[in-house]
């Protein structure tokens, strides 16, 4: 079911995040306090993620210049290139992420940072096909630490209730970031000077904005919440308090065990939602990286207006997004809004797809592609970390779907192919088939919120353990979907037993 219909969420005052016995938060406070923490942490994160994703999907517009012919590629070795980034950084995110409470956020996001402008700023210098591919390989697994543990911290710093808001906030930065490259490769790819072609200037700039933030991110983001530099001894107490208070979803003083990464592994879920995540992030890689071949394609446009012609169309992307984030915390759903970008994503794959498809037609289905893109990356991730209590099974968990998901960015550059440009049809049909499975998957999975939903209020009316470990898990007895012991249940710390829909 629904977070609304959580018995936890139902007996707190209104917009006061769950309520800790004894203790009392002033409402007003809290707010500016959130205020504060999303001024702080969501900016210092949105720019992580603006310039990792940047660094990353760049080649894109590098490709429209004489990138390609500068390094001598050949046959599909661009869609090599493109794709080959994603083998380390699917291996990674799942590490990162249990990582990341162990090796702190500070040093691990930091060192990331450092890392990855490097590497953008050596790309600019590579000369062959096995350089770029050496580069590539190494650059996924620095920013592969960046948006797994974006979203992890999110976890520990906000309430369950809060975490699609600013995910919509990160989420904007990176469609921020399409609209942002498509204006500095307009202009540094026309750059060309000191011996560098304007492709190696894109690079060079980049990369060294990109290297600006890593002392930004060690100074202004702390390990804990609690103890930012940027809070007023009377917010951290108040901050103090809406932690304990959230103790039942994130606990800070939780020590890794393997039999939290065990109990990850044990749950359908898992596997359930990455999958659809393998479908979902095949929409966003396909239209990130080929968005400026595929409107350059559309025969009314030049390739360098290509460019330009992408910023309308992350713009509306990041402001459908932002309305839907807001949407889905305000209503506590995820799976319903889910599926309905998903739809708005088929429909435009589907107009792509057909080939007496008029330009107008076309340029328009890029948009609705694009009111997806974000919003079902997002949400599918919100919704994972809703439903696994513990920091180290729930680390794992969208550890592994992210995994999965972007695997798809290692395969999209072998089924958009460059012989298939600009229309990439075969491409267009992959993308179709692939919308329909994560559609068909989000569903299923609703339905098995629903009905463990089901059981478990009814173990909690029977006097359900008051266990926190047991959010989204069998209790264990003779039966194991009845309670162990009788005794009345503590609903507060038994929140994380019912699951988000």
């Amino acid at each position: 079911m629904d977070e609304k219909n959580d018995p936890d969420l139902s007996s707190r005052d209104a917009d006061s995040g769950e309520r800790t016995e004894g203790e009392t938060i002033d409402l007003q406070a809290e707010r500016k306090i959130v205020r504060k923490m999303d001024l702080n942490l969501i900016s210092v994160f949105g720019m992580l993620y603006l310039f990792s994703f940047l660094d990353r999907s760049n080649i894109g517009n590098a490709n429209l210049t004489g990138f390609s012919k500068d390094l001598g590629l050949v046959g599909n070795q661009y869609g090599a290139a493109v794709s080959v980034v994603y083998a380390t950084y699917v291996l990674f995110e799942p590490f990162w992420n249990v990582m990341l409470k162990i090796l702190t956020p500070k040093l691990l996001m930091t060192g990331s940072c450092l890392a990855w402008s490097a590497l953008t700023i050596g790309t600019a210098f590579v000369t062959n096909f096995s350089q770029l591919i050496g580069v590539r390989v190494l650059l996924g697994a620095a920013e592969a630490a960046i948006i797994p543990c974006v979203f992890m911290y999110i976890t520990m710093a906000y309430n369950r209730d809060e975490y699609a808001v600013r995910h919509t906030y990160v989420f904007a930065f990176s469609a921020i970031s399409g609209a942002f490259g498509g204006l500095l490769a307009f202009g540094l790819t026309r750059v060309e000077t000191a011996g560098l072609h304007g492709w190696q200037w894109l690079y060079l700039v980049e990369g060294m904005i990109s290297f600006s933030l890593a002392p930004i991110t060690f100074i202004w983001l702390p390990n804990s919440v609690s103890e930012a530099r940027w809070l007023k001894q009377s917010e951290k107490d108040i901050l103090a308090m809406r932690l304990a208070r959230n103790r039942g979803a994130y606990d800070e003083k939780e020590r890794f065990s393997w039999s939290e990464l065990r109990r990850c592994l044990k749950d359908p879920k898992v596997y359930i939602q990455a999958v659809s995540h393998f479908g979902i992030d095949t929409t966003l890689y396909a239209l990130t990286t080929f968005m400026p071949r595929i409107i350059a394609g559309l025969g009314f446009t030049t390739t360098i207006n290509a460019q330009l012609l992408t910023v309308p169309v992350y713009a509306i992307a990041a402001i459908s997004y932002l309305i839907i984030g807001w949407l889905s915390d305000r209503t506590k759903l995820r799976s319903p809004f889910l599926i309905g970008v998903l739809c708005s994503c088929l429909i435009g794959y589907i107009i792509l797809a057909v080939p007496s498809t008029s330009v107008g037609a076309r340029y328009f289905a890029v948009f609705l592609v694009a009111i997806g893109i974000y919003a079902s990356t997002s949400l599918n991730l919100v919704w994972a970390s809703c439903n696994h209590a513990g920091y180290f099974k729930r680390a794992l968990a969208t550890g592994v779907i992210q995994l999965v998901g972007n695997s798809a960015g290692a395969a999209i550059g072998f089924i958009f192919k460059a012989q298939d440009a600009p229309r990439y049809l075969e491409g267009m049909h992959f993308a179709i088939g692939m919308t329909l499975m994560s559609i068909c998957l989000t569903a299923i999975n609703m339905f098995v919120v629903i009905r463990t939903n089901r059981q478990k209020r009814k173990l909690i009316a029977e006097g359900a353990p008051d266990d926190p470990s047991l959010a989204g898990e069998r209790i264990e007895g003779s039966n194991p979907w009845r309670p162990a012991i009788s005794r009345p249940p503590n609903i507060y710390k038994l929140r994380p037993c019912v699951l988000a829909c």
